[in-house]
């Protein structure tokens, strides 16, 4: 072969591999761009509107703060003052603790500070663990002091159709077995401030007062009186009522107490009737008190000031 033939194979040869090279960038950029914009086409994992989130289990706390929230008061005082019509009468049978107040814990991880009064006249804390008790839907509870010796503390509840009971259960450390059981009813719910005295008021408005009267003053005058279970009231010259609940000093007995903290406040001995109220006026002495030995400050009522009959609910 002539030298210029040869050059001719050599060039012919070169053009062909550079058109097959080109050809191949070619096809591998248009692949890549496909794949680009299938990519770019493709629903993601986070917008895919069928996907279902997976649920995040609620933890012991905000499944049972909705339960546990609240004012709570033995069962068994309220019991006794409905029967006796006499929170005096029943002062002796309120146990300890005898009222419970629970906030929201929904939030809380470990722990929670619930308030405790002692026989409706000290105050105090009790400390709720966030951890399982003995029974489905109960919680450890530690006492400041310890406790009993062999002893541990939990709150449960027990739901019924028409109420929610907590209870406050002591059991043998050693066996489980329950040594005591207290039983408490709701009265309410805790607010911006919330207090022991306010769950006791609620409990005993609602049982001794609450509701519509009619009646006359020592005057004779007409009086026409509406108590509110939160201690307001209409009809009579004051805005705010309380019945009195601690009995531990010198008192007059049963009473209600109008305006307290004020210039206008009076009390008055009260007789709670089932469907009748009576306020008296008291005058408070000092000296040796009928079938008494020593000398000390007792009470004696006065006139009757206000005589109130219940107005029947239509």
């Amino acid at each position: 072969m002539n030298p210029t033939g040869f050059l001719l194979i050599t060039y012919l040869m070169k053009a062909f591999f550079i058109a097959v090279l080109s050809l191949a960038c070619v096809l591998q950029a248009c692949q890549q761009q496909s794949a680009e914009k299938a990519a770019s086409q493709a629903p993601s994992s986070e917008s895919n509107p069928t996907e279902v989130p997976i649920a995040v289990k609620p933890t012991l706390a905000q499944r049972l703060s909705p339960v546990l929230k609240g004012h709570w008061v033995s069962a068994n005082y309220l019991r006794e003052v409905a029967r006796t019509r006499s929170p005096q009468a029943a002062f002796d049978d309120a146990p300890s603790p005898t009222s419970l107040v629970i906030e929201d814990f929904a939030g809380q991880k470990d722990s929670v500070e619930i308030g405790a009064s002692y026989g409706l006249h000290e105050g105090g804390n009790l400390t709720l663990l966030l951890q399982a008790g003995t029974q489905p839907g109960s919680l450890k509870v530690r006492e400041p002091y310890g406790g009993e010796v062999g002893t541990r503390n939990e709150l449960a509840y027990r739901i019924t159709s028409t109420d929610t009971t907590l209870l406050y259960i002591t059991r043998k450390s050693s066996t489980n077995k329950i040594v005591s059981q207290l039983a408490y009813r709701r009265t309410g719910m805790p607010g911006k401030t919330a207090d022991l005295e306010t769950g006791v008021e609620l409990g005993v408005n609602k049982l001794l007062l609450a509701g519509s009267y009619t009646g006359t003053d020592s005057t004779g005058r007409s009086v026409a009186v509406r108590f509110f279970t939160d201690g307001r009231l209409t009809g009579l010259p004051f805005k705010k009522y309380g019945v009195q609940t601690d009995f531990t000093g010198p008192t007059p007995g049963d009473e209600l107490v109008f305006d307290v903290y004020t210039k206008q406040q009076q009390t008055f001995a009260a007789s709670f009737g089932r469907d009748t109220l009576k306020l008296y006026t008291t005058h408070s002495l000092l000296g040796i008190p009928p079938g008494g030995t020593d000398t000390t400050e007792y009470f004696t009522r006065g006139r009757l000031r206000y005589q109130l009959i219940r107005t029947k609910q239509r």
